[in-house]
């Protein structure tokens, strides 16, 4: 077996949870007197969104830390639930644990929030792990999540490989120095994924497992 343990990205790679993140920060934009349209908005998730409102919409760090308070009251109460295993992901995790292969998550997600879906969408028992953010999205760098997650598995890091759909997960996978998976079925777009130049590129996610197979 090539590779004895996986780091997944969740939003964009098992989850597929863009409904209620974009809705609601649409109406973090609204009360900033912002109109997005709800497409624009879904391709920017990834990327810590606390950070986005002001680089790209160019609100204070005040305002935008008041209208993503209206983010989080929305997705707390109602987005958190607005969300989706993608096709063929419970196969790919069976799979998967059938060859004894260790799970992790590594999430710009917010922790509880990521837990709390995790308990929704009913794979708990697939992850050994789930490492992510405080909700204000201050607690660190997506690197160093994955630090976190792997720190204690005494696995070399040839051995492990993280899988994200955007840019920052590839990013975050080499600067752990990892092997890098990029899915095309998530947020990013095939031109994202292939610029950022992962370790490899899958359609499916039934295609890891050969993948971890070598």
């Amino acid at each position: 077996m090539r590779y004895k343990a996986v780091v997944f990205d969740f939003d964009g790679t098992i989850v597929d949870s863009e409904e209620g993140i974009a809705i609601g920060f649409q109406h973090a934009l609204k009360s900033q007197g912002i109109s997005e349209d709800l497409e624009v908005i879904k391709s920017l998730i990834g990327p810590p969104l606390s950070r986005t409102i002001i680089t790209k919409y160019g609100l204070s760090e005040e305002d935008g830390e008041k209208a993503m308070q209206l983010h989080r009251e929305y997705y707390t109460e109602i987005g958190i639930y607005q969300c989706k295993l993608y096709p063929l992901i419970i196969e790919m995790l069976e799979g998967l644990k059938a060859m004894g292969v260790k799970m992790m998550i590594a999430t710009n997600k917010a922790e509880s929030y990521a837990i709390e879906q995790i308990k929704y969408c009913e794979i708990g028992q697939y992850f050994t792990c789930v490492v992510g953010n405080n909700e204000t999205q201050t607690r660190g760098t997506k690197a160093e999540f994955i630090d976190i997650a792997i720190g204690d598995l005494g696995i070399n890091k040839n051995e492990i490989m993280m899988v994200g759909d955007r840019y920052n997960d590839i990013e975050a996978g080499k600067e752990a120095h990892l092997d890098t998976v990029g899915v095309t079925y998530g947020y990013g777009s095939i031109t994202e994924i292939n610029d950022i130049a992962p370790t490899y590129i899958i359609n499916s996610p039934l295609e890891l497992i050969d993948i971890v197979k070598g």
